[in-house]
């Protein structure tokens, strides 16, 4: 994997961290419309190739893995591009704005027999699989609860009036794209598609959302997942059961520490080994990519889609309009 990225945030300096401890993986290039951003983060990585016109990084034959981290009106264009110049990609979160997009992007990547996956850490944990492992033994779920609320290091500039990307519809920004987005995925990835959905959000002047709560209704059961960027918040999630429940400490992005409390007595999971997110995140791809595992790249990006429907779904009742997308 001869990796090249666009964007230049922090997320793009964390993932790439890890990237580069996965075997077989090679930061190649870097694309930014600024020369000096771009050679900062090619500098503090060693890379050589800095670009600043898009097309020129994707006709480089040395590059065959396309990174996506732009802001989020950005993904689907810069994925199909990608795609459309032959190669595999890994989309940030959140992958698409709209279901339809998402599954053109599906369509193309299959149509050209590319890999194409979203970097969403949950469904890679070590702790995400316990817990799906360990839902029996708390018995039929009755309640399920996630938070995540972190106070946003651009909130400030959007109270002084200005407008950062990740608090603009015009970039498709908001709570529920950056950060509700881990509990959903958290509990679709557990229960599946909800029969009910809804979000009731707290806006600001410009629609954008700063936070708000997403319940989504499950035969026999509830989940509420409550995400907010102007806040802070003990972080964390519990699944409660008629027979006890599990705790997961910390955003479930992390799912940093896993207790599950039944009668029978407590058992901790904490298997992670201090690693992040990202790292097994990028192992987890990594691996798929040696194995040649296109089966499971389909069946993720299968969720990917439906995840895209959901967060669609749940703008749509919150009446929350991204310019191009509704």
């Amino acid at each position: 994997m001869n990796i090249g990225t666009i964007g230049t945030g922090n997320i793009v300096t964390w993932v790439m961290s890890e990237a580069v401890r996965a075997q077989g993986v090679t930061y190649e290039a870097v694309y930014s419309r600024w020369e000096e951003t771009g050679r900062a983060l090619a500098e503090r990585f060693g890379v050589q190739k800095v670009y600043t016109a898009l097309d020129d990084m994707l006709a480089d034959p040395a590059v065959d893995w396309v990174y996506v981290a732009s802001p989020n009106s950005l993904h689907y264009a810069q994925t199909k591009k990608a795609l459309e110049s032959g190669k595999h990609v890994i989309c940030e979160k959140p992958f698409a704005p709209t279901r339809a997009q998402a599954e053109e992007l599906a369509a193309l990547a299959a149509e050209k027999d590319l890999f194409l996956f979203e970097g969403i850490t949950t469904l890679f944990l070590p702790h995400f699989a316990y817990i799906r492992e360990k839902l029996p033994e708390i018995g039929p779920v009755r309640q399920v609860s996630c938070t995540f609320c972190q106070y946003s290091s651009k909130y400030d500039a959007l109270k002084a009036g200005e407008t950062p990307n990740v608090f603009n519809p015009a970039f498709a920004g908001g709570a529920l794209m950056d950060i509700n987005l881990y509990n959903l995925y958290f509990v679709y990835g557990l229960f599946g598609m909800p029969e009910k959905l809804t979000y009731h959000a707290r806006r600001h002047e410009n629609g954008i959302d700063l936070g708000g709560t997403a319940v989504l209704e499950y035969p026999g059961f509830i989940a509420q997942c409550t995400g907010a960027k102007d806040c802070k918040g003990e972080n964390g999630a519990h699944i409660i059961g008629e027979k006890g429940f599990i705790r997961v400490e910390d955003p479930v992005s992390m799912c940093t520490r896993v207790t599950v409390v039944t009668d029978a007595g407590e058992q901790m999971f904490d298997e992670q080994r201090g690693e992040t997110a990202w790292y097994w995140e990028m192992q987890g791809i990594a691996g798929l990519v040696a194995a040649d595992d296109r089966a499971d790249c389909r069946r993720r990006m299968e969720k990917t889609i439906e995840m895209a429907e959901l967060l669609e779904r749940a703008r749509q009742s919150a009446g929350i309009i991204f310019p191009g997308n509704a």
